[in-house]
């Protein structure tokens, strides 16, 4: 994998710096992209005919050989299954009453179960009928590919709004633009075999909903130009619809140079560090669609057209291997979840043209692991899966991947990852032995904007990982209903910062919109992973609080030794069976986080009851939350624990400062499965007050031996700026926490001989 820095570490000092090399990785898009430019882009495309038949991807022998192999056995099975179930069974009808649903009331898991299930069923029975030779299998196909013929629409009820007819006529969303796509792909493998007049019906479908609006009439969709997933998807398939359907020459071109298009509107949703604002879920999504394009591109132009070239291509082909944490799991900031299955075949494909290390599992899902049953997804995975790929992966983490970690600058993501040694002792014949197991242990720190494509308002977000788990952790997307994506919807669990690592500001959550940005002050990272340090000013994130001056948010992550030096604070507040005794390759890792909120003096000293001189704001100014699977421990004042499956991460406070407590947060995810999460909060206790801005710089805020780290930490270089601002001094709270990362001890094993 190639990282984004380069040597022993990397650092950016200060904001000014950090735009520095956003704007400098910024280029000519032509020059970025390495693709011709249009007038030599229709002298190289020569359409051709016979593409059908010549198509080297969708050669029906080949995919049924495919079909068989060992490696796919759980995939055949699962089709098998799943295939029976559509030949013995008619198919779940789009009813007038389900179409309805989402306009009426908001609804949309009805419609798009009965739809999923009949892409799922006619997936099955295409791939099916390569290896039956029950005619039955081939006319059941038939019917089915009729039926879908016969929908009234292919879009999504959601994507329709309330679902009249100039809404439906002409409207190409994602799914619509998917079912061409499906329906072109098995129309050319099974050619052949299929009656005339099903092959007939569906170019006749495909010209009048997809190909007519969209190359001939030139309407305009918004997604033409989306920098985001809808242009890759739903241009690249109407665009692989269009070189296997279409026989109209300028229509080809045409329909070529409009995708050419929204594939370059798609890459400018992504910086040069290839980082995908959208989360994982949705790099597989978007970028998965944009290959499937750009290679059967090369293949309709014989290699004259390559969309996978250049530096920035090769950037987002290494995302998922960035953002990989270990067994599977994944930084999940906007609409993802924490495991990801990245389809084996695009993941096969990527590692061989990109040259990229196989440290991801390759796992192939099944057609029924996939809630939305997407043919490409499935063929692909059948024709392009690698098995030499293939990496064990236990879940202890026995074999974690080479310490690593990354700055996403761009994107305004950091991610460190590093091994730590957990020995396991024996005894045997009076001699002492360790066998070393290792657990992955790591985390991630994201700035970024509130407006970013499936944007969740969590600026300063941060994810605590260890041994396959994300133990501080981040909710990742939500069920998907009209509330979702309406105004207001920053007020859901999953989207608010209420449901995110962030703080609550005089009573005040983030605030959505592009002015709501985090600036980078500083980051360096050790590229072993070992280090990170990280300081963002978000105080543009809470513009509804009128009396804060500053937020900053310093978070600073190690992998220390037992005997390193955690600091006298956080080692006193430790366990109280952390000693010297422990062996010296035990390894801990260490976050603190400190976040710095600064006040406007004449917003306190207008209120008696908050003066300066009384240093004492109110109790409720400043709620810190952390959000997790599992309900942590208050072990003694000063410490909580969350014990998860292969470490314990224990937090350390200031109980004279802090009052914690934790609550339940039921939730849907976005699969519709209840789920639990713990919001854990420290609230500021006016018992002990806040110190000015010039007694902060003249005193550490962290006692012991970490005090000179922690001061080097906080020592932003801005505060006399703020002063000079209306020359008074301004309250502040300062809050500093240390988690601490174990992993659980192996158990000793005794010989018998003892």
């Amino acid at each position: 994998m190639v990282n984004a820095v380069q040597g022993s570490n990397h650092e950016i000092k200060n904001e000014q710096e950090y735009r520095h090399v956003e704007t400098s990785c910024a280029g000519n898009e032509a020059e970025v992209n390495g693709w011709p430019d249009e007038e030599r882009l229709q002298q190289m495309i020569h359409p051709k005919r016979n593409y059908r038949q010549k198509n080297r991807i969708l050669m029906a022998d080949r995919i049924g050989e495919r079909l068989q192999q060992p490696e796919l056995a759980k995939v055949f099975t699962d089709l098998k299954t799943y295939g029976e179930l559509a030949l013995n069974e008619p198919l779940p009808p789009l009813t007038f009453a389900l179409f309805r649903q989402f306009s009426q009331t908001g609804e949309r898991t009805a419609y798009e179960n009965a739809y999923f299930d009949r892409r799922g069923r006619l997936a099955a029975v295409a791939l099916l009928a390569l290896v039956s030779d029950e005619p039955r299998v081939l006319h059941t196909l038939e019917e089915m590919l009729w039926a879908v013929c016969d929908e009234y629409t292919w879009c999504l009820t959601a994507h329709l709004g309330n679902g009249e007819a100039r809404q439906v006529e002409g409207n190409i969303d994602l799914f619509a633009a998917e079912t061409v796509h499906m329906l072109a792909e098995i129309a050319v493998i099974h050619g052949r075999h299929l009656d005339p007049l099903v092959l007939e019906r569906i170019r006749v479908e495909a010209e009048r909903r997809i190909f007519t609006p969209l190359y001939r009439e030139k309407r305009e969709y918004h997604w033409q130009t989306a920098e985001h997933n809808w242009s890759a998807v739903c241009g690249g398939c109407c665009g692989m619809a269009a070189m296997l359907l279409l026989e109209d020459e300028v229509m080809v071109r045409e329909s070529i140079r409009q995708t050419i298009g929204c594939m370059n509107a798609f890459l400018r949703g992504y910086g040069e560090d290839g980082g995908c604002a959208e989360g994982i879920g949705y790099w597989v999504y978007g970028f998965g669609y944009f290959v499937y394009y750009a290679e059967m591109l090369q293949d309709y132009s014989d290699g004259a057209l390559n969309l996978l070239t250049g530096s920035k291509i090769a950037a987002i082909a290494a995302f998922p291997l960035r953002i990989h944490l270990s067994a599977g799991i994944f930084v999940n900031y906007s609409d993802s979840a924490e495991r990801e299955e990245i389809p084996a075949g695009l993941l096969s494909l990527l590692a061989a043209k990109f040259e990229l290390p196989a440290n991801l599992p390759l796992f192939i899902p099944r057609l029924t692991d996939d809630p939305c049953r997407r043919w490409a997804h499935l063929l692909r995975n059948v024709m392009w899966s690698d098995p030499a790929l293939s990496v064990v992966h236990d879940g202890a983490g026995a074999q974690a991947q080479a310490n690593e970690g990354v700055i996403l600058h761009q994107l305004g993501w950091m991610v460190a990852k590093s091994v730590l040694r957990v020995p396991k002792v024996c005894h045997e014949a009076d001699k002492l032995h360790a066998e070393e197991k290792q657990v992955q242990a790591a985390c991630s720190f994201k700035g970024g904007h509130n407006d970013e494509p499936h944007n969740h308002n969590d600026l300063g977000q941060f994810i605590i990982h260890c041994g396959g788990e994300n133990i501080i952790c981040d909710p990742g997307a939500g069920l998907y209903t009209q509330a979702y994506f309406a105004p207001g919807r920053e007020q859901l669990f999953h989207i608010s910062s209420s449901g995110h690592n962030v703080p609550l500001i005089d009573g005040c959550e983030q605030s959505p919109g592009r002015q709501a940005e985090a600036h980078m002050l500083r980051c360096r990272l050790e590229q072993d992973g070992s280090e990170l340090e990280a300081a963002l000013d978000l105080t543009l994130a809470y513009p509804e609080v009128a009396s804060l001056r500053r937020y900053t948010r310093e978070l600073c992550w190690r992998i220390e030794k037992h005997d390193a030096g955690i600091g006298d604070y956080t080692r006193n507040a430790s366990r109280s069976d952390w000693n010297g005794n422990m062996d010296e390759h035990n390894k801990v890792a260490i976050l603190r986080l400190t976040d710095t909120f600064q006040w406007k003096a004449s917003t306190v000293s207008d209120d008696a009851q908050y003066s300066v001189d009384e240093c004492s704001p109110r109790p409720s100014r400043v709620v810190e939350r952390w959000i997790s699977r599992i309900n942590p421990v208050l072990e003694k004042e000063g410490q909580l624990l969350w014990h998860a499956a292969q470490a314990n991460v224990y937090m350390v406070y200031d109980a004279a400062r802090w009052h914690v407590y934790t609550e339940p947060i039921h939730t849907l995810d976005h699969d519709h499965n209840p789920v639990t999460f713990y919001r854990t909060s420290l609230v500021w206790n006016e018992v002990g007050g806040a110190v000015t801005n010039e007694e902060s710089r003249g005193k550490s805020k962290v006692k012991g031996k970490g005090a000179e780290d922690a001061a080097i930490i906080l020592d932003t270089d801005t505060s006399a700026d703020i002063d000079d601002m209306d020359g008074a001094a301004s309250l502040e709270i300062v809050c500093q926490v240390h988690f601490v990362i174990e992993p659980h001890k192996a158990e000793t094993e005794v010989s018998e001989g003892e």
